[in-house]
C-alpha cells in the first residue's frame, strides 16, 4: 500500500465508515429524533473521533501528519516523491 493510499484511506474512508457506524447506532438507539438532530449529532462525533491528517515539513521533506485518538501516536507519511532530487 503505498502513502498516498494510506493517506486517502485516512483522509475520506475512515471518517465515512465512523459516520455511518454512528448513523446506525444512533438510528437504534434514538429513532424519534428528527434526521437534523441525528445529522448534527452524528457529525460532531464524527468529527471528534475522525483522524486528522495535514502535510507538514519535516527534515526539509514534506510528510502527511496523521494523528488519531485510537492510535496514541503521530504517524509521518513521506509524499510520494519529495524524497526524488
Amino acid at each position: 500500500m503505498t502513502n498516498k493510499t494510506k493517506y486517502m484511506f485516512y483522509r475520506y474512508l475512515v471518517p465515512l465508515l465512523i459516520f455511518l457506524i454512528t448513523w446506525l447506532i444512533m438510528g437504534y438507539f434514538k429513532p424519534e429524533w428528527e434526521i437534523v438532530v441525528k445529522s448534527t449529532v452524528t457529525a460532531v462525533i464524527t468529527y471528534l473521533f475522525s483522524p486528522k491528517v495535514k502535510v507538514v515539513n519535516f527534515m526539509s521533506f514534506k510528510n502527511y501528519q496523521i494523528r488519531w485518538l485510537f492510535l496514541g501516536k503521530v504517524i509521518l507519511l513521506p509524499i510520494d516523491g519529495s524524497f526524488k532530487k
